[in-house]
């Protein structure tokens, strides 16, 4: 399989991993299923959904392709077997088997809070031990399917779709994990928010959060700099007369606008500015065996 056809099918695994975690299961891993372990509902229907919903768009082409010429599917049907054994059955066990510890390290968590740990700092490492399990199980579907000739996108070439799905990628990013980056960070100074006597509207600010991250990454995409300054300008005009709640307000920003600034300069990067081209260059010439 040529590298950028590699790519392209990372991609497709990537947001299919990101959607189950981070849009059809929103809540925090400790949050969930963590009195029932394995014997838990949730967690059978999550590992049913995540090895569905790779399967679906690890074997998207040639779903669309079997769609349109239905008489295709039996040259197509060997290929649908790979994927299905090694997408839907390999990922769906990965997320019953690494999902269903998080139980015994919930419970370790809340043994070392009691102890006199930081249970933030727990609670992040346990994220990116779940976060780098996941992607190692990804990169070997990829390896095992890599092994298949893959099915031309009828799209376009695999470059173009990469830069599609850089974009969905990145929009996808600066909605739930950057919203909850910033909500980890910021959560050590919540209790004194929400001892305020004032009172807001129900999850207005998460909701102006998501609205503030899309529109700067979207600014960032279309080459419009000086929106983002409107933007923030903007933003700037709101004065509260608590410190604390305007402290706490100025945090929240400047860390929703970083991580919308850092994803979007990434995506603009490689979408815009031949960084999809460069990173083809750069792998094909480290993967390609030295010459005597």
């Amino acid at each position: 399989m040529e590298i950028s056809y590699g790519i392209e099918l990372f991609l497709r695994l990537f947001l299919a991993y990101l959607v189950v975690e981070f849009v059809l299961r929103p809540a925090s891993p400790a949050k969930d299923w963590s009195g029932n372990g394995w014997r838990s509902g949730r967690l059978a229907y999550h590992a049913f959904t995540a090895g569905l919903l790779t399967f679906l768009l690890a074997g998207l082409w040639s779903i669309i392709v079997v769609l349109r010429y239905p008489s295709s599917l039996p040259g197509l049907l060997p290929g649908f077997q790979d994927v299905f054994l090694y997408a839907f059955v390999l990922v769906a066990a990965a997320h019953l088997v690494i999902d269903g510890v998080l139980p015994g390290l919930v419970t370790g968590l809340r043994e070392r809070a009691n102890r006199g740990g930081d249970p933030e700092k727990e609670s992040f490492r346990m994220f990116f031990i779940n976060f780098a399990a996941h992607t190692a199980i990804l990169f070997i579907v990829l390896l095992l399917l890599s092994l298949e000739t893959p099915v031309p996108c009828p799209f376009g070439n695999p470059v173009e779709m990469i830069r599609i799905w850089v974009v969905v990628i990145a929009f996808l990013l600066v909605l739930r994990p950057g919203g909850m980056l910033v909500g980890s960070v910021i959560r050590s100074w919540r209790k004194d928010m929400d001892s305020s006597e004032e009172d807001g509207l129900d999850h207005a600010g998460r909701l102006i959060g998501y609205v503030e991250r899309v529109l700067i990454v979207t600014f960032i995409l279309v080459n419009e700099y000086t929106a983002i300054g409107f933007l923030i300008a903007a933003k700037g005009l709101f004065r509260i007369n608590d410190t604390k709640r305007s402290e706490y307000i100025i945090v929240g920003t400047m860390m929703s606008f970083a991580v919308a600034v850092l994803i979007g300069a990434a995506a603009g990067y490689l979408v815009c500015q031949g960084g999809i081209e460069q990173f083809i260059q750069y792998l094909s010439e480290f993967l390609q065996p030295s010459r005597m």
